[in-house]
């Protein structure tokens, strides 16, 4: 990749590239891992230019790269749908086949444990005769990075790829009290909505822990918010969930904090 998490937004990644920086990390974006050398003290690495390099360490860690386990166990002996490796699935989870059923990793991205559950749980409730279906739109990816990335829904590139016309309200930590007194000013939460009708299409914030504000995020796409239904939401103060409030604002034309 050209760039550090490039499954997520840019804006998002530019304060986790300037942390790492900070703490003296150096990331080669555009190379490729190759092997050991052959003494086995050092990584050969293809830089971007196509030449191959040694990288002397004492530790390799290997943190990406994931397949699905889909073969070994007898899924070959059913008459699956399959998209490569992964189950194909529908909005209720079900496969080609009547009355089998797969959720989590094995039906594709994202590969989230929470995902997983939510659909584990859905799955269960419809063998028990109700009727549900499931909507990726509203899960919210999380990367526990320094500082942490959360996004959910469409980004406004998305957004406006999918047809809309947006509003788009960014809040910047360096004007939220709680960040400012946890000196973790970097950072900001964005909130995109269409421009018609202002319901939230999108929330994506970085910064140190918001994490935490992914239930919120989640909620307000899940239950089709509108800006309004935010921004006249009271947040308590001083807390780092006003910075969604204020985005909310933002996008409206009025917020109070900058």
């Amino acid at each position: 990749a050209q760039r550090v998490l490039p499954l997520y937004d840019a804006d998002l990644t530019h304060p986790v590239t300037r942390r790492l920086a900070a703490l003296g990390v150096t990331v080669k974006t555009g190379a490729a891992a190759q092997g050991l050398s052959p003494r086995g003290d050092a990584l050969l690495v293809r830089t971007a230019d196509g030449a191959t390099r040694e990288l002397g360490a004492d530790r390799i860690l290997v943190a990406v790269g994931r397949r699905p386990c889909t073969e070994g166990f007898g899924l070959e002996g059913l008459d699956l749908s399959m998209n490569g490796a992964f189950v194909r699935i529908d909005n209720r989870c079900a496969t080609s086949m009547r009355n089998v059923w797969a959720i989590g990793d094995v039906t594709g991205e994202p590969m989230l444990a929470h995902r997983a559950m939510a659909q584990g749980a859905m799955v269960a409730e419809i063998i028990a005769g109700e009727r549900r279906v499931f909507d990726k739109a509203a899960i919210p990816a999380i990367c526990f990075t320094d500082p942490e990335g959360v996004s959910v829904g469409a980004s406004p590139e998305a957004a406006r790829a999918a047809g809309f016309e947006v509003r788009v309200g960014e809040f910047p930590f360096t004007a939220n009290g709680r960040a400012m007194t946890k000196a973790a000013e970097d950072g900001f939460v964005r909130v995109v909505a269409r421009a018609d009708n202002h319901l939230v299409l999108g929330l994506h914030a970085v910064g140190h822990g918001v994490s935490e504000l992914s239930a919120a995020f989640g909620l307000a796409v899940e239950m089709g918010a509108r800006l309004e239904d935010v921004a006249d939401t009271i947040h308590a103060h001083p807390t780092q969930g006003e910075a969604f409030q204020e985005a909310a604002l933002r996008a409206l034309g009025h917020a109070v904090h900058i």
